[in-house]
């Protein structure tokens, strides 16, 4: 159900620079700040990210909205719950890697407080009023060790098919399993940023996804994979399940998910007109039509979720 797969292909308009013009942010202290401004849009400023989304405000909504839909399609915050929930009843040590406003972390943290939740996160995008007291959250690469002197008994990662080189998830996995307990459970929630459309607008918007990611080393249909790289770095798949959600048509969550899924190719928009050889405003333009179009034409995009366990030592 729902392959994403797509070979880029070659576009016919010549293109001079696939970078979009950015102006770095500078902290009070002079320094090289880890924001970049492009399009009136913040986005991230780490020499060796190429994550093609924002940071800002506005993306922390959309997230936390986002949250809530995975939630409804998965049927709850976790996969397999006859399996999993058993686990929070008692006092673990959960991670969320990638958290960014940690929307599922005080989610869970609220629903479990005897349980201890942490979050890591390239990225400083962590909530500040609300602070469950068993929430801890730092910034870390999980492309690096993370910081961590001891193991957890649950780990989630979800929703970085625009964060990493397709290299890297087999680094990122290694070092999640490292600070896995023998035991443990995994988690992995992912989806292909490549929709299924028969829409002419999107479907040169997804061309030129796809184009994008291939010159950034990302593979689009990533997450329909990623049984194979668990396998690879040792992890037992328990479960594996793939859900083809509409966009903008269907149930009150299928639309919502059609306004989440233009926040992205919106949110993209320094990074596609690029990529496409048009200015910002005309890239916009050309993607509002596309999403309107997304609930009309029954557009629809794939998400995988995965349970993994790290072997028990014998």
């Amino acid at each position: 159900m729902g392959s994403c797969t797509s070979k880029p292909q070659t576009s016919s308009k010549p293109q001079t620079s696939d970078k979009p013009p950015a102006k770095d942010v500078t902290s009070s202290n002079g320094s090289a700040s880890r924001t970049r401004v492009m399009a009136e849009r913040e986005y991230h400023n780490v020499e060796t990210s190429t994550y093609v989304l924002p940071k800002d405000d506005q993306e922390k909504d959309r997230l936390h909205e986002q949250h809530y839909l995975i939630k409804e399609k998965f049927g709850g915050n976790l996969l397999k719950p006859e399996f999993t929930t058993q686990l929070f009843e008692k006092d673990i040590n959960v991670l969320d890697v990638g958290c960014g406003p940690a929307t599922w972390l005080m989610d869970l943290a609220t629903e479990y407080p005897n349980s201890n939740f942490y979050g890591v996160d390239i990225a400083d995008t962590f909530p500040q009023a609300i602070h469950p007291r068993n929430l801890h959250l730092q910034v870390a690469n999980v492309l690096e060790p993370l910081p961590f002197n001891f193991k957890f008994d649950f780990i989630q990662i979800r929703l970085l098919a625009v964060a990493f080189r397709e290299s890297e998830w087999e680094i990122a996995f290694r070092n999640i399993y490292n600070v896995l307990k023998p035991g443990g459970t995994f988690q992995v929630i992912e989806i292909c940023p490549l929709l299924n459309t028969t829409d002419p607008e999107m479907l040169s918007i997804r061309t030129n996804m796809a184009q994008l990611l291939s010159k950034k080393q990302q593979n689009p249909d990533m997450a329909s994979q990623l049984a194979t790289v668990m396998e690879q770095v040792n992890f037992k798949v328990l479960y594996k399940k793939d859900i083809e959600i509409p966009l903008g048509h269907g149930t009150p969550a299928d639309i919502a998910a059609g306004d989440s899924f233009k926040g992205v190719i919106i949110g993209m928009a320094p990074f596609m007109a690029a990529q496409m050889n048009i200015d910002v405003e005309e890239y916009k333009r050309l993607a509002n039509k596309a999403a309107a179009n997304m609930g009309p034409t029954k557009a629809t995009i794939t998400l995988w979720g995965y349970l993994g366990q790290r072997p028990s030592d014998n």
